[in-house]
């Protein structure tokens, strides 16, 4: 089977066993049917090394007997038995010769296996020559009724999508045929395919969720005696180690594979594991030793004639030799990595590498020569991107190629003079694409769900139900294992049901339709943060123009003072003019606008702006509405979008206790450890009781009286409820109840309800997608929930994001802990402001100063300041003529 790099989802998973010496026992060898059997019992688990002296010694015995059928038949098992040792175009051009053999081509069950290795062999050498194999392979198989090998040859197919840019079919072929595997006992597939779903997440740099994939395939490798030692899950789980900062473990588990790999003289399994080996190395500072084992492993698949490989390794070594400032070297092994991606028409690799070039050309003032690289890079990433039907495929595809927008970045940043159009272009085509896509287009509205996928949810539902009620450990984690093993079968069935919704990929906007949306008071920054200089692009209703800032490690370390300050429970005055003075220094007419719209960037998500003192100093929040927008083009859906629905009550206020011990709202004592809304898992012994949850929706129905409103409270507040209720009726929709965020799987961050009615009390992202909302405001008063995973210029995947793409023209959110008791004082606040007819961001704003003028300095900024307004911060709640009728 080919061996290709860690930089795609790997087509090589051979899983090595103790050794079989080139002797067998009499009876066996004197038997050429005997022999024939077992390597191809041996071969069917993927034990190819121990199956190949069987084949040998069958070939000869067939040979001697005159039968040329089984001895071409032993021979292909041979040479795929030898592989790892041979140059892979040589083994392509010979099956294919065998293909051509007249005894071949009268033979199904010959012909499908000289298929099956031509497919594997092709995987790492050409894709588009896989996929004919495999598709022929799969008529085959079919055509003879073998199961196994059909569910097999989808598998690849979908692999070979994957390597064709069309991750979709990759997602559902190989979900797919790992529930076969799993039904069939194909333990060898099932590992295999594991892993690469592992490889994929480190791909699109995930790793977390890959080790996940990485355990499942080790456990179900442990089961199967001849299957201990899997050696491509291991340099996965290598790769996803060293990409979470551990590199010693890393290095232990590569050393163990790498001494299996050199007795087997796997050629191209050596050359994959010394170039993690190098990334260890790197990681640790060792650039020179590093740098010794990547040009070992560079050589190593040269012998190997596995192009991936080179490719990969070119672009790991370039990094290294950069840092050395090593330059014309990195230069020489780019292009050597590009010549060898083309050659195979690689899509997932070929544009990071050209990017990486048009870098190095940058730093040297070749400005034409990295403009020409990274249109053809953008071209190819488009290409991809455009290919995924899902808008998550194409929110991971925008994050796994990052680093190809920020050299885009770059380049427009350098080569433009004051002129924003062409920057802002690239920022908006990848940023927030996600949600811009469900925002323009609810494709799957009014679509039916499958049967199965209800089937699968329901057991989520169940087993997360069950999770939430345990602290024992191994019970949690057996749970969480199979929560994962439920969500990889529903990965492929929603993929599928998006793909069958074609949805289209819409032009990102300009910036004078940007302007066109604008208020004449507000002012729109757009963050972009690269190094060695970040870029930011202001917009008004007038102007545009583009704005040079620090680079984006100094931006980060002020950041991170900044919040350090906050944490402690510090003013962090200084720590926010030092931010203020990088962020807003360049924006010469801030002052003439009373409303901040920001799209933030990398570690900026993380930044409350309100803080934030601009070189005027005076703090934003006594000057400005500050709100904060996934990207311009979402603003634009936003204020573009009409509601058909005409809500008949004002609010739905759900406060949600684990415990029903609602106080009465008595001035904080901010001094002691308060309760705060928030947990990191989903454990009851961590789900404290929020006292003011209850009260503080009753303080959201008393802001609007005599008008329609429901509140769910104590023992009502469950998910269920919440779901039964017609949300499109209602103005606004607020939750008092503790945040969950989950940065493993973003669908799963929930609000904590309460279970019942065979709902297990987590109203998670994905199923917020589904709710049917028209409201004005969402406010999330609970932790966490304006944060979340940052996946580059994609964004954050916070759960402001879900409601926002359910119909919320504006969700208000904390970044952070959620003190219960000053919560209360603030949205008590809040919605009386709203009543009176503040749009929601100036509510907010008003909420706070009065908060801090109540407390004084008692109001440190790590009570208020994580709140936030996310999208169209205008939105009026209580309009004049309503303010006048009361």
């Amino acid at each position: 089977m080919p061996l290709a790099s860690s930089f795609i989802w790997r087509p090589a998973v051979i899983l090595l066993g103790s050794l079989l010496g080139t002797s067998v026992n009499g009876q066996l060898a004197s038997d050429p049917e005997k022999l024939l059997a077992e390597a191809d019992r041996l071969a069917f688990m993927r034990l190819w090394t121990r199956a190949e002296p069987l084949y040998e010694q069958a070939r000869t015995a067939f040979r001697e007997k005159g039968d040329k059928r089984n001895a071409l038949y032993a021979e292909v098992g041979r040479l795929r038995g030898q592989l790892p040792t041979l140059a892979v175009p040589d083994v392509s051009d010979r099956l294919a010769a065998y293909l051509d053999d007249p005894i071949v081509a009268d033979d199904d069950r010959l012909r499908l296996r000289v298929l099956v290795i031509k497919g594997e062999t092709d995987e790492d050498l050409d894709p588009a020559l896989s996929q004919r194999s495999w598709t022929e392979a799969l008529v085959l198989a079919q055509k003879l009724g073998d199961a196994v090998w059909t569910n097999r040859a989808r598998a690849e197919l979908g692999l070979v999508a994957f390597l064709l840019g069309d991750t979709n079919t990759a997602i559902v072929n190989l979900g797919q045929s790992i529930k076969v595997a799993e039904t069939t006992g194909d333990t060898s597939s099932l590992v295999r395919w594991l892993t690469l779903f592992g490889h994929g997440f480190v791909e699109l740099n995930r790793p977390e969720q890959a080790l996940d994939f990485y355990e499942r395939a080790l456990k179900a490798a442990s089961a199967v005696p001849e299957l201990q030692m899997p050696l491509m899950t291991y340099v996965g789980k290598a790769d996803a180690l060293v990409r979470l900062s551990r590199p010693d473990e890393a290095e232990q588990l590569l050393n163990a594979a790498l001494d299996v790999a050199r007795r087997e003289g796997a050629l191209g399994f050596q050359a994959e594991l010394t170039l993690r080996l190098g990334l260890a190395l790197s990681q640790r500072g060792r650039s020179a030793e590093a740098l010794d084992a990547m040009t070992r492993a560079t050589a190593l698949a040269r012998s190997a004639g596995a192009n991936r490989i080179i490719a990969g390794i070119a672009m790991e070594r370039a990094r290294v030799l950069r840092s050395m400032n090593r330059n014309g070297e990195a230069d020489a092994a780019l292009r050597e990595g590009i010549t060898a991606a083309r050659a195979m028409g690689e899509r997932i690799m070929l544009p990071r590498l050209l990017a990486q070039l048009a870098d190095l050309q940058l730093t040297r003032g070749r400005v034409d020569d990295a403009a020409t690289l990274l249109e053809e890079a953008d071209d190819i990433v488009e290409g991809l991107v455009t290919r995924a039907s899902s808008p998550w495929a194409r929110s991971r595809m925008i994050a796994g190629m990052d680093d190809v927008l920020v050299s885009r970045i770059r380049l427009e940043g350098q080569r433009s003079r004051g002129d924003p159009s062409r920057l802002f272009a690239i920022l908006e085509r990848a940023r927030a694409r996600s949600l811009v896509d469900l925002l323009n287009s609810r494709q799957t509205t009014g679509r039916p769900v499958p049967p199965e996928q209800r089937t699968v949810e329901r057991r989520i539902s169940a087993l997360q139900l069950q999770l939430l009620r345990t602290s024992d450990r191994t019970t949690r984690q057996r749970l969480l294992n199979e929560i994962l093993a439920a969500e990889g079968q529903l990965a492929p069935i929603t993929t599928e049901l998006w793909s069958a919704a074609q949805v289209t990929p819409r032009a990102a906007v300009s910036v004078s339709q940007v302007q066109r949306v604008l208020r004449p008071d507000e002012l729109l920054l757009e963050l972009a943060l690269t190094d060695p200089a970040s870029f930011g692009v202001a917009i008004t209703k007038t102007d545009a123009r583009l704005i040079r800032l620090p680079g984006k490690a100094a931006i980060e370390g002020e950041i991170e003072a900044l919040l350090r300050a906050i944490e402690k429970g510090l003013s962090a005055t200084t720590e926010a003019a030092t931010v203020g003075s990088a962020l807003l220094g360049g924006i010469p007419n801030l002052g003439r606008f009373s409303r901040l719209l920001l799209s933030a960037d990398g570690a900026t998500h993380l930044v409350p702006f309100d803080l934030i003192v601009p070189p005027s100093g005076t703090p934003l929040l006594e000057t400005h509405v500050v709100s904060h927008i996934p990207s311009a083009s979402t603003l634009v859906a936003l204020r573009n979008r009409t509601s058909k629905e005409s809500p008949t009550q004002m609010a739905l206020a759900v406060g949600a206790s684990p415990a029903d011990s609602a106080s009465s709202g008595a001035r904080p004592n901010l001094a002691r450890e308060a309760t705060t809304r928030g947990v990191y898992d989903v454990d009851a012994e961590r789900l404290r009781p929020l006292p003011s949850a209850a009260d503080e929706a009753r303080v959201v129905l008393s802001a609007f009286p005599g008008r329609r409103s429901t509140a769910l409270v104590g023992n009502e507040a469950t998910e269920q409820a919440v779901k039964a209720q017609a949300l499109a009726t209602f103005r606004l929709v607020h939750f008092a109840a503790h945040g969950i965020v989950s940065t493993k799987v973003p669908s799963r961050s929930a609000i904590v309800l309460l279970p019942g009615s065979g709902e297990d009390g987590l109203l998670q992202a994905g199923e917020i997608l589904d709710l049917r909302l028209s409201v004005d405001l969402v406010t999330l008063s609970a932790c966490d929930t304006g944060t979340g995973t940052v996946h580059g210029l994609e964004g954050v995947a916070s759960l402001v994001r879900p409601f926002l793409a359910a119909g919320a023209r504006t969700v208000v959110a904390n970044l952070w802990a959620a003190d219960d008791e000053f919560s209360l004082g603030l949205m008590r606040e809040f919605y009386r402001q709203l009543a009176d007819g503040a749009d929601v961001g100036e509510g907010l704003r008003q909420a706070k100063l009065r908060m801090r003028q109540q407390f004084g300095p008692s109001a440190v900024p790590k009570l208020w300041s994580g709140v936030l307004v996310s999208g169209d911060s205008s939105v009026v709640i209580v309009s004049p003529d309503e303010r006048n009728a009361r």
